[in-house]
């Protein structure tokens, strides 16, 4: 299949279908010099014009850079800004900022993908963003800034939508006995 990719992309090098699938799929081989390279040529590339597709590639970028040690949150906040009325890009800078410990962004970042009502029946929609982690993500910072009462409104939603998870249990039990 990556041949085939590869195959097309030379074959037609401004088609920017052929070439952001063969970079995702780069990404999803966990080739991740070559993923880099190649999301930057497709991103670099004038057709390429799809929002939703482009932010996409940047939260791959964001991805790759993480796995190779880097620092990916520049790239994570491109993507808000390239589809900010998408939750998948707010998710992904929620939990980088979770996993730094940047609790006034990772809220911020969860707060915004909760706004987005709007599922687009699109191939780049996520269904895990639209679960229980922004809530958890929310619920997690809020804790973390003294906020008690949003900690304790978005961690009783995370359980609610997920009540066989034991940790989200956990957290909310915790978040009310603080």
């Amino acid at each position: 299949y990556m041949d085939l990719l590869q195959l097309a992309v030379d074959e037609d090098p401004r088609c920017p279908r052929n070439a952001f699938y063969y970079a995702r799929e780069l990404t999803f081989n966990k080739r991740w010099d070559d993923a880099i390279d190649a999301l930057h040529w497709y991103l670099g590339m004038p057709e390429a014009n799809w929002p939703n597709e482009r932010c996409y590639a940047m939260r791959l970028l964001s991805q790759a850079y993480e796995e190779k040690g880097w620092d990916g949150i520049g790239w994570a906040r491109k993507a808000c800004a390239e589809t900010p009325q998408s939750r998948e890009p707010w998710h992904d800078l929620a939990m980088l900022c979770y996993r730094r410990g940047s609790w006034e962004e990772c809220f911020a970042a969860a707060s915004n993908g909760l706004k987005i009502q709007n599922k687009e029946a699109v191939y780049t929609m996520d269904p895990k963003v639209w679960g229980f982690a922004l809530h958890d993500l929310l619920a997690i910072s809020a804790h973390h800034l003294g906020l008690k009462d949003k900690a304790i409104e978005h961690g009783t939603i995370a359980v609610e939508m997920q009540p066989n998870d034991e940790r989200l249990k956990n957290n909310l039990t915790y978040y009310a006995s603080e």
